[in-house]
């Protein structure tokens, strides 16, 4: 059996915090909240500098006309969502073109208002 000291710190092996020179506490990250820290990626984040609000009648067209390669969402700015669409497409022969024609028909209905930074679509 070894004679090292136990680690010094707080419990559960996190490193300690880092010294503030000036006394004044470093910001906390904007995901965290109550003291959990949430991913990035479940936190609404704000629209890239110069996003254009996108149009309903687009969006609506591209999800009709080419919504089996997910080019709306791609559009829309979910990138990940337009992702699987593409896979889904090739691993189903093209029957999962489907979601696209559907999603296409919920937007020109007014179902998605929104893009994925929460822009409202223009008419």
């Amino acid at each position: 059996m070894s004679n090292n000291p136990p680690p010094s710190g707080p419990p559960g092996g996190a490193p300690p915090p880092p010294a503030s020179g000036g006394g004044a506490a470093a910001p906390m990250p904007a995901a965290s909240q109550g003291g959990i820290l949430s991913p990035t990626w479940l936190v609404d984040s704000p629209a890239p500098a110069g996003w254009a609000p996108k149009q309903k009648m687009v969006s609506g067209i591209l999800g009709i006309l080419l919504g089996a390669w997910g080019i709306h969402s791609f559009y829309l700015g979910n990138s990940k969502k337009g992702i699987i669409q593409i896979v889904a497409t090739v691993l189903t022969c093209g029957l999962a073109g489907i979601w696209g024609l559907i999603e296409g028909i919920m937007i020109l209905i007014g179902n998605v208002k929104t893009d994925a930074y929460g822009v409202p679509l223009t008419e």
